[in-house]
């Protein structure tokens, strides 16, 4: 292939791939996406008024009417060059480029993270002020400025009053016979402090060892402090010790409450069996005390007579008596 060849199929192929991008920008320009959304008032806005994007012209205001769910609300709809991104944060206002311009609608750039509106979709909107509004709102301002200027004129009378009487005063005392009293009055005091310079040196003086004293004073209330911070910390510890004791032994604590709880109730129960068992055999209870009595007293018996006759252990019947012997009577 020769050297022509090459460069004129180059061209050709710059020439189709120039052509394609023109189509395809020129199909894009044409596209284009319908929007909608909603205000109050929407004066000075008709159809075909331009609609911008970040104050880029991208569109125009296609129709307005009132909104047929809500009446009370403006429904405009606009068509908006594809490829613009309209997204969820962006806000539609009425507004103008200068005070004497044509007012149009302006979408904010909003947010590049959030999402894309769809075709169709509503814009949400924000109210702008109109001038009319602005005037109304200003004649209700107007009392209130009328109130606080009269309040203004009170307190600047009020004032200059007052600056009347303080000159009136000044005029009094700057008269001949003040000025002489002053200067009596001065002379007076330069007199006294002429006069009572040396016990003012020597007031200054104690002041300063009073000062020094004090700076000493103070340096010792300031290691007390210190000992007092370092005490309260370590009495902190020791409560945090003591805390931490008790949250310890907390639970076992519980535990044997609950056991020593539990044997108590089990004590009640025994005790009050014991005391049933008592009622039903007291009679049997008195009977075999009666039986032991007896008993005592026949073993108590039967021991004092073995202690006398302790040979009715080895013989069934006792011998019996010996005769007294008889006493020979003398004549």
């Amino acid at each position: 292939m020769s050297k022509e060849m090459k460069v004129g199929l180059f061209v050709v192929a710059s020439l189709v791939i120039f052509l394609a991008t023109f189509v395809y920008v020129d199909q894009l320009s044409g596209v284009r996406v319908q929007y909608r959304t909603y205000f109050t008032y929407a004066g000075g806005v008709d159809p075909g008024s331009a609609v911008r994007f970040g104050g880029m012209k991208v569109g125009s205001v296609t129709a307005i009417r009132p909104w047929h769910q809500d009446p009370t609300k403006i429904e405009m709809l606009m068509e908006v060059r594809g490829g613009v991104p309209v997204n969820a944060d962006s806000v539609a206002t009425l507004t103008s480029i200068s005070p004497l311009g044509d007012r149009y609608l302006e979408i904010s750039t909003g947010s590049n993270h959030a999402p894309r509106i769809p075709p169709d979709g509503a814009i949400p909107s924000k109210e702008a002020l109109s001038f009319e509004a602005l005037a109304e709102r200003a004649s209700e301002l107007i009392p209130e400025v009328q109130a606080t200027l009269k309040d203004m004129q009170k307190n600047i009378d009020q004032v200059s009053g007052n600056a009347q009487a303080v000159l009136a005063n000044i005029q009094s005392m700057t008269n001949p016979e003040n000025q002489r009293n002053f200067s009596l009055l001065l002379s007076n005091a330069r007199e006294m402090l002429d006069k009572e310079s040396p016990q003012i040196d020597r007031v200054l003086q104690n002041l300063d060892r009073a000062s020094t004293q004090a700076s000493g004073v103070l340096s010792q209330a300031g290691d007390t402090l210190n000992t007092i911070q370092s005490a309260a910390r370590n009495a902190n510890a020791t409560l945090s010790n003591a805390n931490k004791t008790v949250d310890e032994i907390r639970e076992p604590v519980k535990t044997d409450l609950a056991d020593l709880q539990k044997t108590m109730a089990d004590a009640q129960r025994l005790i009050a069996d014991m005391r049933t068992v008592v009622s039903s055999n007291r009679y049997s209870f008195e009977e075999t005390l009666e039986n032991f009595r007896a008993a005592s007293e026949n073993l108590r018996e039967l021991t004092a007579s073995v202690r006398q006759r302790p040979w009715t252990l080895l013989r069934g019947k006792p011998a019996p008596d010996r005769p007294v012997p008889a006493v020979a009577t003398t004549h």
